[in-house]
């Protein structure tokens, strides 16, 4: 018997500059945002995690991103970077490899669209947190190596100015 590989959900990161830094901060202090799932979801009730979602059938992975994070967070992001990270995890139900492609939200201050958070019926709780913080309240491993990719790939490139060299990719490409 086979297994095959599917690509069927998402990972997608927000961050935002700490609203009492700039960019041009030397001591520039990013903080992710991790949502706790609802008691009455029935896989991972309680759970501390990014943003998640099921790609639809007429979607591509990017597209869900900007669907999901507006859904979940009511955050409206214009841009998301693709990380140079994909989450994996095995699916015994469905005899099926996941690869899960992973997106980020940066804000680089304290804008309207990083401050709102409206959480959706999926969610009781979100918190900003520091990389340590957040890395010690997530629980999926892929959660937590898409924190360390965007804090050790993009965001120190951001601060510095620089570029980074993995696609940014605007909502309007979606359309």
């Amino acid at each position: 018997m086979t297994v095959s590989c599917v690509t069927r959900i998402i990972q997608a990161h927000i961050v935002r500059l700490h609203p009492s830094n700039t960019l041009d901060s030397e001591s520039s202090r990013w903080e992710h945002l991790v949502l706790r799932r609802s008691p009455t979801q029935t896989q991972f009730p309680n759970m501390w995690q990014v943003v998640t979602g099921t790609i639809e059938e007429s979607e591509t992975p990017l597209a869900t991103a900007f669907r999901e994070i507006e859904e979940e967070t009511g955050v409206r992001a214009d841009e998301l970077w693709i990380l140079p990270h994909v989450g994996t995890f095995y699916d015994a139900r469905r005899n099926a490899m996941n690869l899960v492609p992973c997106f980020a939200a940066i804000f680089s201050n304290n804008t309207p669209e990083a401050a709102s958070v409206q959480l959706s019926s999926e969610h009781t709780a979100f918190a900003w947190l520091a990389k340590e913080e957040a890395e010690r309240q997530l629980v999926i491993p892929s959660h937590i190596q898409g924190v360390e990719v965007l804090e050790r790939h993009i965001l120190p490139l951001l601060l510095r100015g620089e570029k980074p060299v993995f696609a940014k990719h605007h909502r309007s490409e979606c359309a």
